[in-house]
């Protein structure tokens, strides 16, 4: 995943879930406090999970939190099976759209549209469109914890000192082809590539995505992806970017690829803030918004969503609603922007979060909320009851394309023929 780390030990967190899934209702309460049982991943690994916990519960001493974790890269298949087996978790995280979906259609979360139409305080408006995208048959079983923005991160100091002007908004694909090749230098280890795409499907057809005119959901709307892996392929045969084959097989990370300046820019998901907040001090680094061959600017953004739902099982979901609103608003959204983590919820307040992190990193660039607060989300990959499976088959068919073993249209019509055999 995206925002995930490397998986945990497999059997401490095996001994945490028999430990704390099994309780009756009388079990989930200790000294008269309710227990909310919280299914998420790389708990240990991320602070600000524990900081807006023990907020919530310092403010609500009456609920306990208990955060039962899950392997990152098993996560999906974890937790399908574990509320397959009708486990009590209050709260559920799920990592993308495909995974809420196949969830939404075994049963295993509740719809929230009575609660959110008895809540007053709660305005599905603060989520910028994307509570309507993650709607199933018109129900809603999730909000919006985290969105990312799929963005051209650059290396300022690369293109300095190149004399080449910087990326900008409204680039069209030709216009990164010619960038990219200026900022191509240098072979072997020394090599610097212009660009950088990692090895996922929706690095390719974000770029059509984030203008909505891409749509794994939308047979019609996969010839438009037929110019956007051509000019890829030709940045890969050119040496522009690296080669897909390698990446896979040597299994490089793209961070790794950014951070030790071997490529001039790189497309990536807002996450990546933090990521150079944490890890670069030693170059400057831009943002600008994806290149597209309408030439549009930072109209609307893609990207990634982490959904949080009620568990079908949960003893207590009037509590599970309310702990879901605090980490899903403001309060929440706080402390993920302080980390550079895009929340889910918009408001000036997490744009002002954003503007200040130059103040903590000077080598980051200004105005970040201007790439936050956007007109429009689309969340990359719309939900549906055969998400998971088309996601499935894209990534594959994708790699066929990516190292010529099918020709772009040949792959495109079998990612189509697939889709129709498994509905």
């Amino acid at each position: 995943m995206k925002k995930g780390i490397a998986g945990l030990m497999a059997v401490t967190m095996a001994a945490s879930v028999l430990t704390g899934c099994g309780n009756s209702s009388e079990e989930t309460k200790e000294d008269g406090k309710i227990t909310l049982k919280v299914a998420l991943w790389d708990y240990s690994n991320l602070q600000y999970f524990k900081t807006m916990f023990d907020a919530y519960t310092k403010e609500n001493p009456n609920i306990m939190i208990e955060p039962i974790e899950f392997a990152a890269d098993e996560y999906d298949n974890t937790v399908t099976t574990q509320l397959g087996g009708k486990q009590d978790f209050d709260v559920v995280f799920t990592k993308s759209t495909p995974a809420l979906s196949a969830l939404i259609a075994q049963g295993h979360v509740i719809a929230l549209d009575d609660m959110i139409a008895a809540d007053e305080s709660f305005d599905s408006a603060n989520y910028l469109g994307l509570m309507e995208q993650l709607q199933m048959d018109g129900k809603s079983y999730s909000v919006p914890f985290r969105k990312d923005n799929t963005m051209l991160f650059y290396n300022k100091d690369l293109f300095d000192a190149a004399g080449v002007e910087y990326p900008h908004d409204g680039m069209t694909m030709e216009e990164y082809y010619e960038l990219a090749k200026k900022m191509t230098s240098g072979s072997g280890n020394e090599k610097v590539y212009g660009t950088h795409l990692h090895t996922w499907p929706s690095c390719v057809y974000n770029f059509p995505r984030r203008l909505d005119k891409f749509s794994q959901t939308d047979s019609e709307s996969y010839k438009n992806l037929v110019d956007y892996y051509n000019i890829v392929l030709k940045m890969q045969d050119e040496g522009l970017l690296m080669d897909y084959g390698v990446l896979k097989s040597s299994n490089i990370h793209y961070s790794g690829v950014f951070y030790n300046q071997q490529a001039a820019m790189v497309t990536m998901g807002s996450w990546f803030i933090n990521n150079l907040m944490e890890n670069v001090k030693d170059f400057n680094w831009g943002v600008c918004s994806m290149p597209n061959f309408e030439g549009e600017g930072n109209i609307s953004a893609v990207g990634g969503v982490t959904p949080v739902s009620i568990g079908a099982y949960s003893k207590h979901p009037q509590e599970a609603w309310d702990l879901i609103t605090y980490i899903c608003g403001e309060e929440g959204a706080k402390v993920l922007a302080e980390s550079g983590i895009v929340p889910g919820y918009s408001s000036d307040a997490i744009n002002a979060v954003f503007d200040a992190i130059p103040e903590k990193c000077p080598n980051a660039p200004e105005k970040l909320s201007q790439y936050i607060d956007v007109p429009k989300y689309l969340a990359e990959t719309p939900m549906g009851k055969d998400s998971k499976r088309i996601d499935t088959i894209l990534k594959e068919e994708h790699g066929a394309i990516m190292t010529k073993s099918i020709s772009v249209e040949e792959g495109l019509q079998k990612m189509l023929d697939r889709i129709a055999e498994a509905q």
